[in-house]
This record gives structure tokens, sequence and C-alpha cells, in this order.
């Protein structure tokens, strides 16, 4: 009895019957637009007729028989083939072996398309890798000025793999996302870098200046449909939808050249100003916030330019004009205050600068190490302690007393200092790529950052505190600012004076670029600590080997677009060769009619370049197109797994590029 029943429960009348009403729910669900419903129903469809073709073949083959499929079959072949989604089916090896007219509609083409892959018309997104995924996900495909998403439906027949590909028009909904995306309102701050030190000696202009710079904003403003508030004297905030930003992109920010001309009587320092945007999905006091940091990264990198932060990127937008310098003392004051704080509540400080340390690596981290002695706290600074170019520095701060014995630590000794209350302190450099042992950052769990070069990007691990400021001549100035601040007069030693000394004369080649009143400030806060100039000198006396090495650097040289010098040093150089290539950069500033130098050299494998430019030029935006970065009249960049000559290639390309960004460059 039951052997009966199971055998019309599962006849070729009962199942024809079910697929059938499986047909007409299809249909039902189509008409309703229930479409996951109608996929699956037409996944489903699919399955039996190639299991059904198997079967009945099956049969066919035991039986002899020559006979078509049942009427059931063929209607719904019709059925699927005239479906008006389109529908594809691959094999696993991504080859389109059945598809229905729609499909062929949508493909643009009229021959057929059996044995081809899909992913050779439609793009890499429908690679079998990706259609044969556990789980896969539907994809967006653009095809015939129409979007569609995909789903994909895996299957096997006679032991091979297959997967129904049914594609769903979209376009409407992807049009209204579209639209909605564009609707979506951006925030940006716009802040006048200089305009307290434009008109701090000719207050009467000060109304005028503000009127001529709203005026610019406004118009501005006015042509991306946005609107625009002052919220302080130099500053405002910019509200605007995100279809306009296109045209902020094509025109590259124009607003900062426009800017840039506002012409006033009797002032001759041309105003800049920062831009910081934000450009995410989010709640308004989200935007708001990353638009405040991207504004503070336009700040960091020197200002004159703007900043477009995205979920998944940061976006630069001109950097012409080099920062001026701030003649108030308040931000340090207020540093000085927190460093000083944080030191107090640490169980040890590390200090660290740059990989292959200079002058003013070493000074200001020795600074640093000062303030943490006067507080009591253990502190230890790491460096390549068997760096042939700090010798002169390891001996000039040798004293009877022992002081600096245990001071410098290399690599390995520092990780055996970390502990969970460990302050981490890194000068003069700001990138972690660049650290001197970037473990450190990654295990610390507060670290500070005191910097003079221009951000390059943002940190994973957000700093305690994060002083970097590219007005600044030198880590060594903006140390001295925090130690007047922070210790009491006559704490630092004569060698720890003469070495900070030592660190601004080398960013300033001897005091004759990028120097500000700040700079002099420093020096003559140095000269009372008991800094001696031509002590600090020494530390740069050169051997003769030294000088011959320098000269080699200077010995293959050529004219770039007329004004840049480059200079190829085709021999295998030294770790020491470092400073040879900086002071080769330096001399050929003096040639005539040379805005920028560069010299290129391999050293351990790598390509090393350095750069100094007379103010004219930002060698800073044209290496940080090659991964490195510094200031805006003095870079340097390091090319891994490239030859000598591909480099010099990536640097001309680099330097096109910046002069078809910068036409008057």
């Amino acid at each position: 009895m039951l052997k009966d029943c199971l055998k019309k429960m599962f006849s070729k009348k009962s199942v024809l019957a079910g697929l059938f009403a499986l047909v007409i729910f299809t249909l039902a669900c189509l008409v309703k637009r229930e479409y996951p419903l109608v996929f699956a129903g037409i996944a489903i469809i699919i399955l039996f007729l190639i299991g059904n073709a198997v079967i009945t073949g099956n049969e066919i083959k035991k039986s002899g028989m020559t006979k078509e499929s049942p009427l059931l079959s063929g209607m719904t072949i019709n059925f699927v083939t005239s479906f008006k989604n389109p529908i594809a089916i691959v094999n696993d090896s991504g080859e389109i072996v059945w598809y229905n007219k729609a499909f062929l509609a949508i493909s643009g083409e009229k021959e057929t398309f059996y044995g081809k892959k899909l992913s050779e018309k439609f793009g890499s997104s429908l690679s079998p890798a990706r259609m044969f995924r556990d789980n896969a996900e539907a994809v967006q495909i653009n095809a015939e000025n129409k979007e569609y998403e995909v789903n994909f439906y895996k299957t096997s027949s006679v032991g091979k793999g297959h997967c129904i590909t049914v594609w769903n028009d979209v376009t409407p909904l992807a049009a209204a996302k579209k639209e909605s995306e564009m609707k979506s309102l951006m925030v940006a701050f716009v802040v006048i870098d200089n305009f307290s030190e434009a008109v701090q000696f000719i207050q009467d202009k000060q109304r005028t200046a503000l009127a001529s710079i709203g005026s610019v904003l406004d118009e501005w403003t006015a042509s991306i449909g946005g609107i625009i508030k002052e919220y302080d004297k130099d500053k405002f905030i910019i509200l605007f939808e995100q279809r306009y930003f296109e045209k902020l992109d094509e025109d590259k920010f124009d607003i900062l050249d426009k800017i840039r001309e506002i012409e006033i009587d009797n002032i001759t320092m041309p105003f800049t100003a920062s831009i910081g945007v934000s450009k995410i999905e989010g709640t308004f006091g989200e935007k708001e916030s990353v638009a405040r940091n991207a504004l503070d990264l336009a700040l960091q990198r020197g200002g004159d330019q703007a900043v477009v932060k995205s979920e998944n990127s940061v976006e630069y937008y001109g950097g012409k004009s080099k920062s001026v310098q701030k003649k108030t003392k308040v931000r340090s004051r207020v540093i000085a205050n927190e460093l000083t704080g944080l030191i107090k509540n640490s169980g040890n400080v590390i200090v660290m600068g740059h990989k292959y340390a200079d002058h003013d690596s070493i000074a200001s981290c020795v600074a640093v190490s000062r303030i943490a002695k006067y507080n009591g706290v253990p502190v230890n600074v790491v460096v390549n302690v068997h760096d042939f170019n700090l010798k002169k520095i390891f001996d000039s701060m040798r004293d009877k007393a022992g002081e600096y014995d245990e001071l410098f630590v290399d690599r390995e000794t520092a990780h055996e200092l970390i502990r969970s209350d460990t302050l981490l302190v890194v000068c003069d450099v700001n990138n972690p790529t660049f650290f001197e042992v970037p473990e450190l950052y990654e295990s610390a769990s507060s670290f500070v950052v005191i910097d003079h070069h221009r951000k390059t990007g943002e940190f994973v691990n957000p700093p305690k505190i994060s002083y970097i400021e590219p007005a600044a001549s030198s880590a060594s100035e903006l140390m001295c600012e925090i130690l007047e601040q922070s210790v009491p007069a006559g704490t630092l030693t004569k060698p720890e004076a003469n070495l900070l000394f030592a660190g601004i004369s080398l960013d300033t080649n001897q005091f004759t670029k990028n120097t500000g009143t700040k700079t002099f400030g420093a020096a003559q806060y140095l000269r009372g600590e008991g800094a001696n100039p031509y002590d600090a000198s020494k530390l740069f006396s050169t051997s003769i080997e030294d000088f011959t090495r320098e000269t080699a650097f200077e010995n293959n040289i050529h004219i770039y677009k007329e004004k840049i010098a480059i200079s190829v040093y085709e021999k295998e150089a030294q770790e020491k060769d470092k400073i040879a290539a900086s002071k080769a950069a330096d001399k050929l500033l003096t040639l005539e009619k040379v805005s920028a130098s560069f010299v290129i050299c391999v050293i351990d494998g790598s390509v090393h370049i350095s750069s100094r430019s007379d103010g004219t030029v930002n060698v800073q935006l044209i290496l940080e197109k090659l991964g490195g970065g510094g200031h805006f009249d003095s870079a340097g960049a390091q090319l891994d797994n490239v030859t000598l000559e591909e480099g010099l290639i990536k640097l001309k390309n680099a330097i096109d590029d910046y002069m078809n960004e910068n036409t008057d460059a």
C-alpha cells in the first residue's frame, strides 16, 4: 500500500503537475515584482530541466526510446527562453553553454555566445572564481547603458559544475541611489592661514581684507550651490551637495588661487587658505568631525591647500606656498604643558627620530630626554649607535660624569624597555614607515609626535600629542620653544645646546633659508644656554675622504625642464653617503637659474633621492608622488625594487606631473 502511494506521489504526472504549479507561482511572483522569489523559481525550473534531461536521456538509452520530452517540458523551456530577465548558464571554466533571448539583447551582439567566457564581455567581476564561490554575492554590471544585478546559482549536471546567472535590471534603483548620493551634503571648513600676520601692522585694513575674502568665498560658494557661515573672523564653514564635488575636483580647488590673488593696499603678504572637506556617508556630526580632521591635516602640511577625506582615501590639492611662521608662542606653551604632564605620568620615556638620523633628529630627541631627566623619569634615545655619520655627535657628548653613557640604545635594547606605562616620543618625522624602529610605534600604548615636516597621512594609532608645524625651520627649533616653557633657564648642558644649534644650522643651511623670527629666537635661547656657534660647526667638519666623496656627487649633473638640476651618482653608494648627497643637493642650488635640485644614488639596493628648493618649487609634493616626503624646500625619498635608471625615470615623471599640475611653477 505504502509503495503504491509513493509511486503515485513521485510519478511523472505528479512531478509535471508540481512543475506546472511552480511555473504558475513564478509568473505570479513576477507580476507582483517579488524578484527574489522569481529568481528562486527560475533556478529550480532550470535545475529540473537539466536533471530531467539527464534522467530522460538515461531512460532513452536503457529502453531504446527516441521519443521527445513531454509537452510540459517543452512549454517550460519556451517559458525560460522567452523570460524577460536575461539568463545565462556557464560551465566551471566560465564559458557560456546556454542563454536566452533577453541575454542576447543586453549583450549588444548578434553572433552566438556559446563557448565564449562571460568575463571577457562583462569584466572580471564575472570570473569563474567569483561565480562559483560559496554564497557568492550578487554583483552590479553595466551593460548597454543599463545597470544589472547578477545573481548566481550553482548546480551540477552529468558530473560537471554549472552556474546559472540571472540578471535583474536595477537601472531605476541605481539612478535613484546615485541621485540620493548627489544630494548628500558635504561639509567644508575654510581657514585663512595667515590673516593675523598679514594685517598685524595695518589694523585699519582688517575690515577691508575680511570683506574681500568674504566676497570671494561667497561667490565661490554660490557657484557650487552651497551656503557659507563665518564662525570666526578668519574661519568659515560651508555646506554643499556632493554633485558639485566633481566640479571642485576638475578645478583643483581654484578657490585657493583666488584667495591668494586678493590684493589690499599696503598688504604685501598674499593671503592663503586651508580647506578641510569630508566626503563620507553618515550623520552631520560625523561629517563635521571628518572635515575638522581634514583641516588639521591641511594645516599640518603647511597650509595653502585643500584636503578631502573619504572613507578609504585622502586627496590633496594646492600646496603652492611656503608656510608662514606664527609669531605667537601660545601653542608651544600649551604643547609644553601637555608633554610635561604625559612624561610625569609615565613609567619611562623612549625617544626616537627617523632612520639614518641627522643632527636635527638627534638634537630634538636629546632635548626631550632633558625634559624627562628634569622631571625624574627614566629616558632613552633609540638610534643606530653604529652609524658612522653620528660619531662626532657621540664623541661630543662624552663627559666625565658619564651622563650620556646609558642614554643612547639600539633597537634590540629598545624593545626590552617597552612597558604598559611607557611614553614614546617621536621627533623630526611623522611617517611611521621612516621611524627609526617602527615596531616601537606599534607596541607603545601612548605616543607623541613632534615634527616640522609636512604631514603625509593619518596615524593608525592616534597620538596623545601631534605637534606638526611645517612653518618651523627644524624640529630643534620646536624643541627650543618647548624647553623654554618646560625647564628653568640654565638647565641645558653645553653639549646639548651645541647639538640643538647644529640641528637648526643643518636644516636652515647655516641660517640662510627657511628662517623666521622664531628661528633666531631659538638661536638666542641656545646662546643663553651656553651654545657656541664655532663648537656647533665642528660637528659638521669633513675629512678629506668625506670631501672627496661629496665632490663625486657633483660630477654627473644635467639640467631638466630648464630649472631642475639632477645629479646621478652611478656607483654603489654607502650609508654614510646620505649626508654627502644632501650637501651636494644644497650646492646644486647655487647654480644659475636652478630652482630645485635632486641627487639620486643607490644605497644597499634601494634608490635614494635628496632634494632641495629655493622656495619656488615644492619638492615635498614631487617626492610625495614617489612615497617620500619632507618639507616645502627640503625632501627625500627611498625607492625599493627599482634600478637607478628606473628611479631616474620615476623622478622625472613625478617632476612632469608636478609641473603639469602647477603651470605657474
